[in-house]
């Protein structure tokens, strides 16, 4: 029998409990562009910090170490320098052809809609785009000029590079203090614990530095084949074209999707055969990022199954759109790693292997005083003793 005390402390509790839970989604929909912000810099982080590393054990004219600080500094300054090369082969002449395609823009635009017209005449019964093209063939004579709409992307553009440079910011000091940081939130955990959590934070590391790369390598992959085949087709702008879909492929799908429709647009003002083979090559090129480039890549970098990873950026483009498709493959790579731990927690019996990787437990046997990783020496029933830092990337608890 529930009395009325009872009744009244449950009541409250439960209002309490979902007044908490309002307050908290709340707070994260409010600072959401903030931790995206944490959590690209935790990425950019992971992905630096075995580079970052390499540096450090490097010694200066046989003798010295650099710090940890001039480690970081000395990998930041590469690849600034690195950008600006880029910026010197590819970018410049890229953004040459865009003024030169934001000139001919009305142009391009006017002829796509007189081909529209005269298709619409041929075949009644398409719906007529023509009229919804006049209006971008009349925003697109305004294109290089100046106005409200210039003052606007100036705005965003100073926003964009304001959020760069505190992601930079942050990712460095996540470097400098990553060790600081790691022993700060292992001390919340207890402590018989700490061992297991220690080596599962090791393992979503290793994830999100492998889609770094990965992703890196997906932008290079696409870059490179956009550029040369519409440089041998004869399209214009094809180094501006190339850089857009490689710097939209961080979104996967997104940038050969704009490189298309750029492409496209471009290839109706010149002879037929040429956009025919501008069509064949991205139905093609598509097909084989969605069906071999991308699964195999990301299946290696992260562990993902493609059906995983297809489901994760619908998910993640859904909830934040292009922040949440930027984002949906770490944090599902992430969360795998959780989700495999505590199913290998609660049933031991499962085929599922421990967080601990082979990396980990090479890097531990072959450190002198202990113990490897899952062996004796690492209980998992408790006796741990006190952090242990092998490097400033890694910290284990010996007993």
């Amino acid at each position: 029998m529930v009395t009325q005390r009872q009744l009244i402390g449950r009541t409250v509790t439960i209002l309490g409990v979902i007044v908490l839970s309002g307050i908290l989604v709340w707070f994260v929909r409010a600072v959401t562009d903030v931790l995206v912000l944490l959590l690209v810099s935790a990425i950019l982080s992971a992905g630096l910090a075995p580079i970052v590393g390499w540096v450090q054990r490097r010694r200066i004219l046989g003798r010295l170490r650099p710090s940890r600080g001039a480690a970081i500094s000395v990998v930041y300054l590469t690849g600034f320098v690195t950008v600006a090369i880029a910026l010197t082969s590819i970018i410049i002449p890229a953004v040459g052809e865009a003024k030169k395609f934001a000139e001919q823009s009305p142009q391009l635009l006017a002829g796509l809609r007189h081909w529209l017209v005269a298709v619409r005449l041929q075949r009644p019964w398409l719906p007529d785009l023509s009229t919804s093209l006049a209006h971008l063939v009349t925003q697109a004579s305004n294109l290089t000029g100046m106005g409200p709409g210039a003052a606007l992307v100036a705005l965003r553009v100073a926003g964009g590079a304001t959020a760069a440079i505190m992601v930079l910011v942050v990712t460095f000091y996540m470097l400098l203090e990553g060790a600081a940081i790691k022993r700060a939130f292992l001390a919340l955990v207890p402590r018989e614990e700490r061992p297991r959590v220690d080596l599962m934070l090791h393992r979503i590391g290793l994830r999100f530095g492998g889609w770094l790369r990965g992703q890196l390598l997906i932008a290079l992959a696409v870059a490179v084949p956009v550029s040369l085949a519409l440089l041998l087709i004869g399209i214009p702008y094809p180094f501006l074209i190339g850089v857009v879909a490689g710097l939209g492929e961080f979104i996967p799908m997104v940038g050969l999707i704009l490189a298309a429709v750029v492409s496209i647009l471009v290839a109706l003002g010149q002879p037929a055969w040429q956009l025919a083979a501008v069509v064949i090559f991205f139905v093609v090129f598509m097909n084989l990022e969605s069906h071999i480039l991308i699964p195999r890549l990301m299946s290696r970098a992260l562990g993902l199954s493609p059906l995983l990873t297809i489901i994760a950026l619908f998910v993640g483009v859904r909830l934040m759109g292009i922040l949440g498709g930027l984002v949906a493959l770490p944090v599902a790579a992430a969360l795998q790693v959780i989700v495999r731990e505590v199913v290998r927690e609660t049933n031991p019996d499962s085929s599922i292997p421990p967080v601990a990787s082979a990396t980990t437990e090479l890097r531990l046997s072959n450190t002198p005083g202990f113990a490897q990783a899952g062996r004796p020496g690492l209980h998992r029933d408790g006796g741990y003793g006190v952090p242990v830092i092998l490097d400033e990337d890694t910290v284990v608890w010996a007993a």
